[in-house]
Parts: structure tokens; sequence; C-alpha cells
């Protein structure tokens, strides 16, 4: 379930409900303090800018290269950043790939936005040469705000969505979306999956990763052997995001993966939760994270839109720490039958309760304090 929203904005002087517990909120800890009958935030004390002292990791695919890596933290904005980015740009060296697509088109279908689409799914996957070696085309299907009943006949002959639940995900998004409807997903299925897409007509095109992020989640079927649905959906998500951006960034500069970093830590203000992840204090990030455990569940999902920021940075943690082949192997492992939390035990080497507790969520903090609305 998505937790409740916070009642009050943390804050000096505001009211809080627990003696002694602690948030972090615009660059401050404020703790709860009894006065007189009684529990307020205290003014809090500013946090110290973030200084890492402790040793990178032996393995030279967990650090930047000599010659960038301070101008890199400085860039990005933290050692973390600035690593992840390293040690994808140095596994994903982009090559030519062959057709690996067959696109299915709506009568109404946008010859601007279908020429896009070709273009940047191939040039996406251009960076996953080394591990997406699917010989079969996968499916792709575009179309407009008037198009579900068109996509619904365009499924059958594949046998997709025969629950129909995909499809009524859809309809609901045509309803709260209007014309800002720009919805893409590749389902989590056990079989053969596909990339869909209904994007309202009025729509400009954008320079932005959700192209990219779409193809991260094709990759990851393939991985999993189609197995995404067991992924806790921080991971899902996040990874997509991670990866999605920095193909933009190798694009237009590395100047866009913060600039859509910040967009995606920000996605949950445009959900309806109400709750401001800013204000979390650790157990109540620990309560969270343990809710993104689910596939689309606790408040992952686009309505909520929590996995997407907080999914970002325990990714670009991950990517950072241990490189890209690990995370290929974690994707990988969703494919057996094993619970995913021994899988990550035993390729990061420390249960994922611990890893929250201990690396994730003090990341959490820094980079929400850092990183600003």
């Amino acid at each position: 379930m998505p937790l409740s929203p916070l009642s009050a904005a943390v804050k000096a002087g505001a009211p809080c409900k627990k003696n002694g517990a602690k948030s972090v909120a615009a660059g401050k800890t404020y703790t709860c303090i009894k006065s007189g009958k009684k529990l307020i935030w205290n003014k809090g004390v500013a946090l110290k800018p973030f200084s890492d002292t402790s040793k990178p990791p032996a393995s030279p695919t967990s650090t930047p290269s000599p010659n960038s890596s301070s101008s890199s933290e400085q860039f990005f904005g933290s050692r973390e950043q600035a690593a992840a980015y390293e040690n994808m740009k140095k596994a994903m060296v982009p090559q030519p790939v062959p057709q690996l697509f067959r696109f299915h088109y709506s009568p109404s279908a946008l010859k601007s936005f279908k020429d896009r689409l070709e273009i940047e799914l191939t040039e996406s996957m251009k960076y996953w040469h080394s591990v997406y070696t699917n010989t079969e085309l996968f499916n792709v299907f575009y179309g407009t705000e008037v198009d579900l009943d068109w996509l619904i006949a365009a499924w059958t002959p594949y046998g997709f969505d025969k629950n129909k639940g995909f499809a009524e995900d859809f309809r609901g998004r045509i309803q709260r979306e209007g014309n800002q409807l720009n919805a893409g997903a590749v389902p989590s299925q056990s079989d053969s999956s596909h990339l869909s897409i209904l994007r309202h007509s009025s729509l400009a095109s954008r320079d932005d990763s959700f192209l990219p992020h779409e193809n991260v989640h094709i990759v990851q079927q393939y991985l999993t052997k189609n197995q995404t649905q067991k992924m806790p959906c921080w991971l899902r998500e996040g990874s997509a995001n991670l990866f999605g951006n920095f193909i933009v960034a190798e694009k237009y500069g590395a100047g866009a993966y913060n600039s859509a970093k910040r967009v995606d830590m920000n996605n949950y203000l445009r959900g309806k939760s109400g709750v401001e992840l800013r204000a979390f204090n650790e157990n109540e990030w620990f309560t969270h994270l343990k809710n993104l455990e689910g596939n689309f569940q606790g408040g992952c999902d686009y309505l909520y839109r929590f996995a997407y920021g907080s999914g970002l940075l325990m990714s670009e943690l991950l990517m950072s720490d241990h490189g890209f082949s690990k995370m290929m192997d974690f994707w990988r492992a969703f494919a057996l039958d094993k619970d995913w939390r021994l899988s990550f035990n035993d390729i990061y080497g420390v249960d994922s309760d611990t890893w929250y507790r201990e690396k994730a969520i003090p990341y959490l903090l820094r980079e929400y304090s850092r990183v600003g609305k």
C-alpha cells in the first residue's frame, strides 16, 4: 500500500507526532521536541556538505578515470553520480545493430513521431549490443488518443493482453491525462512482450528520455526471460531512468543527465499521494523502499510516481559501486526460480535491507537535500 501523506510540512514550530523523531528538509535536520504540552519541530541543524572520505572499492569499474574524476564530480555534483556515468560510458560503447523491431502504426499515427520512434529505438539499442542478442523482431505499436480500439485489435494476432488489464490501464490514462497523454509501456508479462504507445496528437516531439527509457524495458524483458514482473519496482523503473538518461546525455551532452535526474527525482510531486519525500527520516525511507519492492505496488506506479526518482538514485549507486556487468547479472537472475533478495546478496555481497540502511538511504538523503525541486 502507498504511504500515507504527512500531516504537515516539516519546518520549525510545525506540529510533529513522535518525540525524538528526526526529518530532513530544506538542507536541515529537524528533531521533534516537546514544547509545553505540544510536540513541534525544533529550529533544525544545517546539514554538513557531503564529503566522502572512504576509499573506493578496488575494482577498476567502480571509479571514474583518473583524468576526469575530480572534474566529473564537480560537474555531476556527487562522486557516485560521476562514477556511475563513467562506468556506463566504459561499458556501453555504441555499435551498429541490425533491424530489431517490427513497427505497427494506426491510421492516425503522426509521421513525425513515427520517424522519431524508429530512429530513437534503433539508436538506443546500439548501446545494448553487448547484451541484447535477440534475433526475433520485437513488436512496437503506436497510435494516438483515439486509437485504443485499433491497438487492442492490433494486439490480437499476437495474443497480447488476453486478460484485458493492459487495455484498461491505457483507457484510464486516456481519461486522466487528456491532451498530455504520453502513455508508453512494455508490459511485465511472462511471455513475449511488446512496446505500445498512445500519444496525444497535439504533443510536440521532445528531446527527452521517454523512448530510451522504454527501450531499457525491452532489454530488461529479454535478459530476465520475460520475468520483469519479479523485479522490485525501484529497480525496474529506476534503472530504466538511469540508462535512459545516460543515452540521452551521450547524444545531447552530459548536462542533459543532470536535467533529467532533477526531473526524475521530483516526479513524485506530480503524483497524487501528497507525500513529501524530502521530509522523510531514515526509518520512513526504509518503509518507503520496502513498499517499492513489489511490481507496480506500494505507490510505485504513474499515479504516485514514487519509484522513478528513488529508483534512479538506488540504481545510480549500484552502478557507481559495482559497475555495469553486475547489474546485468542481477537482471538475468530474475529468470531464475529464486527470490531476488538472495540474488542481490549473491551478486552484491550484502543483503538488500542492510544495503538500504547503510548505503541507499544515506545517498537518498544527501541527493534529495542537494538537488532542488
